[in-house]
């Protein structure tokens, strides 16, 4: 798992300097679709602090798919698959897998795009999301979701990027849950507008 954050830490220094930001202070709008395609680490295994054994993931077929309709300049609603699972006797939150187990989330997000508030760069877009999603490790649960993010467009008419994020799924009834609690997801995704 280290040696796939250099990997990706390595490509985004690259493509930094390989862009060529405008000078216009707003780009121009236009309504689109995004499809996202990507991996995502489930980071479930005996913590909910996300910064806290960041090398311990579930990584048991990890897809995530999601589908975006940005309407406004700075706005867009996002709909989102994930799967990925535990394998027997893990460790997660309140206790051990008897058995091997899939993981599948699926949430829609608001999302507020920044980065014109900040800089004039054209080719990467930060983010903030949140919104509300159903997920199921052991049983089925309902969650709010707060993310951030950010979106590196890797050709000149940004319409293929790299889109990395980080989302905190905060389950509404995790007291009465054994496993089906408070987690987080972290992805890299390769991204088209369509």
């Amino acid at each position: 798992m280290k040696n796939v954050l250099l990997i990706v830490m390595m490509l985004l220094g690259t493509l930094s300097y390989s862009q060529s930001p405008t000078k216009q202070a707003y780009r121009s709008f236009q309504s689109d679709w995004i499809l996202s395609v990507g991996v995502n680490a489930l980071g479930n295994l005996g913590t909910r602090n996300p910064v806290e054994r960041i090398d311990d993931f579930a990584l048991k077929n990890p897809l995530m798919v999601s589908i975006e309709h940005k309407w406004a300049k700075f706005l867009s609603i996002e709909q989102d698959f994930i799967f990925n699972g535990y394998e027997k006797n893990e460790f997660i939150d309140n206790g051990v897998l008897s058995d091997d187990v899939l993981y599948f989330s699926t949430n829609t997000n608001l999302k507020f795009y920044f980065s014109d508030y900040l800089y004039d760069a054209t080719w990467v877009d930060l983010y903030v999301s949140g919104g509300v999603g159903i997920f199921t490790i052991d049983e089925l649960n309902t969650s709010a979701n707060v993310s951030g993010g950010v979106n590196f467009w890797i050709n000149s008419n940004r319409t293929i990027g790299l889109k990395l994020q980080s989302t905190g799924k905060f389950a509404f009834n995790h007291p009465d849950r054994q496993f089906d609690n408070n987690h987080w997801i972290h992805s890299v995704q390769a991204t088209f507008k369509l």
